[in-house]
């Protein structure tokens, strides 16, 4: 079959439209028998044919309009990352105990310790310093934490919302050293007093080259030397002194025992003393000068005292705060007076008195030696 308009031949006559120009072919003769199978390769007369897109590519009348105006802005085009060369992250090469520690930091390392101190001193197996300390050991280790993630540049949704306010070195610094204080506090045969031995540690240990050591640390204010000079020492044995004697009995062994003794009465009516359960702990005394009120605020003010005598002299102070050592010298005869007669005479309060005594020698003599001469 030949097509009217191109002159085309057709070999399969079922076409309605002829494969070169497209025009319609010519109906078949009454009768001619309709020929189906493989049509063979199209010879074509050179005149090629305008190519028509699919429906779905040619864009609708909204899309043309809006690409015409002055304000269209192209949708950015879809980037694929199939670059080999990107760089990667950088390996870590520190310390083999610290890979796989958030931030690589001892301090994260060392609150993860603490915590699990904390956590477990809430069973009944395990020492602890009290809910009190407890609740401003974990609020304070969250701050602390926050500033390793943001030193390191890492972020985290546990600890992203602290404020910048609460990111000051002074913050990681005066926490190390309650919890070194604390730990002084659990010193004693145990599992949770190698725990607070080892957080405290690590703590300390990185915020003293953190804060202290480097270049612009606190060591251009502090200098531990000072404590060594002069009569200072006998401020510094007399606060060793003082905590020697927290480890100490402060209640009398016969009200101790008259305490647990069971009253009297018939037999029948008398209750037996229940088995004392095992403890994985060996904690102090229940007698010691650690168990009485105020004793670690008692520590932490006087290591206070020490701090404020080893600062350098050249550095600007307040002219109130050379009379607070004595301040809190007189706080700790308050207390110390009030434990023995309230509970007795014991040798804790005694050594208590004497190393007090020794820091009074020393702060009074700070406090009017640098006194303004009066004109």
């Amino acid at each position: 079959m030949e097509c009217k308009e191109c002159g085309e031949v057709a070999r399969d006559n079922t076409l309605r439209y002829c494969e070169n120009c497209g025009a319609k072919m010519p109906a078949l003769p009454p009768g001619t028998a309709r020929r189906t199978g493989a049509r063979p390769a199209i010879t074509t007369t050179g005149r090629s044919r305008p190519f028509v897109p699919a429906k779905d590519a040619l864009p609708d009348d909204d899309t043309q309009e809006q690409s015409q105006s002055p304000h269209f802005v192209a949708p950015p085009a879809r980037e694929e990352h199939t670059d080999p060369g990107l760089p990667a992250a950088p390996a870590y090469d520190g310390p083999a105990w610290l890979a796989h520690v958030p931030a690589h930091s001892p301090t994260v390392l060392g609150l993860g310790v603490l915590a699990l101190a904390v956590f477990l001193s809430f069973l009944p197996f395990f020492a602890g310093v009290g809910p009190l300390w407890s609740v401003v050991v974990i609020a304070g280790g969250w701050c602390v934490a926050a500033r390793e993630w943001r030193e390191a540049g890492l972020r985290h949704p546990l600890v992203d919302w602290v404020p910048e306010q609460l990111l000051h070195p002074a913050v990681p610094a005066l926490y190390a050293v309650l919890v070194a204080a604390l730990a002084l506090r659990m010193v004693s045969l145990g599992f949770t007093p190698l725990l607070w031995l080892a957080g405290a540690g690590l703590v300390g240990y990185d915020q003293y080259r953190k804060v202290y050591a480097n270049e612009h640390g606190w060591h251009r204010f502090f200098e531990p030397r000072q404590l060594v000079r002069g009569v200072t020492p006998v401020a510094l044995a007399g606060v060793a002194l003082c905590l020697l004697s927290l480890f100490l009995a402060w209640v009398p062994t016969q009200r101790a025992a008259s305490r647990a003794a069971p009253r009297a009465g018939p037999s029948e009516l008398r209750v037996e003393e229940s088995p004392v359960p095992a403890t994985y702990d060996f904690d102090l005394p229940s007698n010691a000068g650690w168990d009485q009120p105020m004793a670690v605020t008692l520590e932490l003010l006087l290591l206070a005292v020490l701090g404020l005598m080893a600062l350098h002299p050249e550095v600007p102070r307040p002219d109130w705060l050379r009379f607070a050592p004595l301040g809190v010298v007189g706080l700790g005869f308050v207390w110390t007076l009030f434990c023995l007669f309230t509970l007795g005479f014991t040798v804790g309060p005694v050594l208590f008195l004497v190393g007090l005594v020794a820091v009074s020698v020393v702060s009074g003599r700070e406090a009017f030696a640098r006194a303004p001469a009066l004109e």
